[in-house]
């Protein structure tokens, strides 16, 4: 995991069949850390996971799904999880600040040079978004109230979704956020992808990666990516 002010990413560390180790360089580029991979002595940027110099110049590392969150929000949606414990460190590295000042972030989405950024403030206003990223069909979906957001595949099969999101049935005393697809009816659970009634229960969406990021530092690393917001 690598991270700084606000922005937090995953990578996996197998590279074409290798398993790669990474280390700290201690040099910015952009304002943003450099790491390198004991293997190769190649130099990565950390918050695009693309090697800059070295054997493996141009490279991409592939991106995983990660989130930040509340602890009683994670507890919720993942009851059976287990802990790393660690111990919180003081120091240059700073707070995040999504939820103090949401108008200035916004959800990323997609791959390369040309990924697309959804502003929250759009998603304050349409907590349920069906898009396009990279030319497929997406769903966006956002809970107000922990001011956290996730994306999904709208394709299940040969089938392509559209959602419209419902109310919790009253016999659901956590009254979780839902969404129904007009194609099959089925019911879903918007912030896990899973179908819990219809045709397709059981199913669920394939979880997209997606990090949030302080708009002005994802457009300094992505001037030619699309910007999603209100007009």
């Amino acid at each position: 995991m690598t991270s700084l002010p606000n922005v937090h990413r995953v990578w996996t560390r197998t590279f074409d069949g290798e398993v790669l180790t990474f280390g700290h360089e201690g040099v910015l580029y952009r304002n943003s850390f450099m790491m390198y991979d004991h293997q190769s002595d190649s130099l990565w940027l950390h918050v695009t996971g693309e090697a800059l110099k070295g054997p493996k110049k141009g490279k991409q590392l592939k991106f995983l799904p990660a989130e930040i969150m509340s602890w009683k929000l994670w507890k919720t949606l993942n009851p059976h999880t287990k802990v790393l414990l660690g111990e919180k460190v003081d120091g240059f590295m700073g707070t995040h600040q999504l939820k103090d000042n949401l108008s200035s972030f916004g959800l990323a989405i997609g791959s390369g040079r040309t990924p697309t950024l959804f502003r929250y403030e759009l998603l304050q206003r349409v907590p349920l978004l069906n898009e396009r990223v990279d030319d497929k069909p997406v769903v966006l979906s956002f809970d107000k109230e922990n001011s956290y957001a996730v994306c999904f595949s709208s394709e299940v099969g040969s089938k392509v979704l559209y959602f419209d999101a419902i109310q919790p049935s009253d016999d659901d005393s956590e009254k979780r956020l839902l969404m129904r697809d007009s194609e099959t009816g089925s019911s879903w659970l918007r912030m896990t992808g899973e179908c819990l009634k219809g045709e397709l229960k059981g199913q669920f969406l394939e979880r997209l990666p997606a990090t949030s990021w302080l708009g002005k530092r994802w457009k300094g690393f992505y001037p030619k990516g699309r910007i999603v917001g209100i007009e």
